[in-house]
């Protein structure tokens, strides 16, 4: 079933009405959304990489502070 609606979805790309140039090619919403997820992520591990290295930072019981 998968395999047909891929196939049917290809076959509608290559036969489409409008050729595909570098004028009429656009980002979409779906781009936007991808690169704002990414964005998002990059910001999440970028904070907990700094609360690590604040805690790694940390001398640990009994260690001299020297």
């Amino acid at each position: 079933m998968l395999e047909q609606v891929v196939v049917t979805s290809f076959v509608a790309f290559v036969t489409a009405d409008v050729p595909i140039t570098p004028e009429n090619v656009k980002p979409g919403w779906i781009a936007l959304g991808v690169v704002a997820a990414m964005g998002l992520g990059l910001v999440v591990l970028v904070r907990s990489f700094i609360k690590h290295s604040r805690v790694a930072n940390r001398p640990w019981e009994g260690e001299d502070s020297a």
